[in-house]
């Protein structure tokens, strides 16, 4: 709802006809996923919006009942996932650190999905408990200790998955080795990917 709100602030359209617009284009994209021809989208749309046949003619109320109804279909609307700006255009301090080591743990195969939306999903997991059950929702907004503590406990998880890593593969890693370390030998043996 925040993203209807600003989008329509910025361009000067009204929050119920920009979120009217949102619904349209949603239910649209789940009639095409969901394969239905024109009768049998007419015909849903009648079913569920009390005998109407075109979205011009529902209320917002009854676009969300539509879009719901498409979803128990088996609509699955995918999310809007950003990618990590190039480390050309970010800055150069722990965040930067941070994004380059959650894209090579995606790279790596140690994280499924290596997208910034996912990584700021966990950097908030990770800050809610300093930050009085409130998390940093965005890499970007990390500052001083939450930058450090943020980017020591990535490395961690990081120097668990490189262990774990070496392990499986019979290599035989101390396991007091450190994250550099750790990181060094698995480079050797896979090739940089930093």
């Amino acid at each position: 709802m925040t993203y209807i709100t600003e989008k329509a602030r910025r361009s000067g359209v009204s929050t119920a006809a920009a979120q009217r617009r949102t619904l349209v284009s949603m239910i649209h994209i789940a009639r095409t996923q969901l394969g239905m021809d024109e009768d049998s989208y007419r015909a849903n749309l009648a079913h569920y919006a009390k005998g109407k046949t075109s979205c011009s003619q529902l209320t917002v109320p009854e676009l969300f009942t539509v879009l719901e109804a498409f979803k128990d279909l088996g609509f699955k609307p995918t999310a809007n996932k950003r990618f990590s700006p190039g480390t050309a255009d970010g800055p150069k301090d722990e965040r930067s650190a941070i994004r380059a080591l959650w894209i090579f743990m995606h790279r790596a195969g140690f994280i499924e999905d290596g997208s910034e939306t996912a990584l700021n999903e966990w950097v908030k997991r990770m800050t809610a408990a300093a930050n009085d059950g409130t998390g940093i929702a965005e890499v970007q907004w990390l500052r001083g200790d939450d930058a450090d503590k943020t980017l020591n406990s990535l490395k961690r998880w990081a120097r668990r998955c490189l262990f774990e890593n070496l392990k499986k593969r019979g290599y035989q890693p101390d396991p007091k080795d450190s994250y550099k370390e750790l990181l060094k030998r698995w480079e050797r043996i896979n090739g940089a990917m930093l």
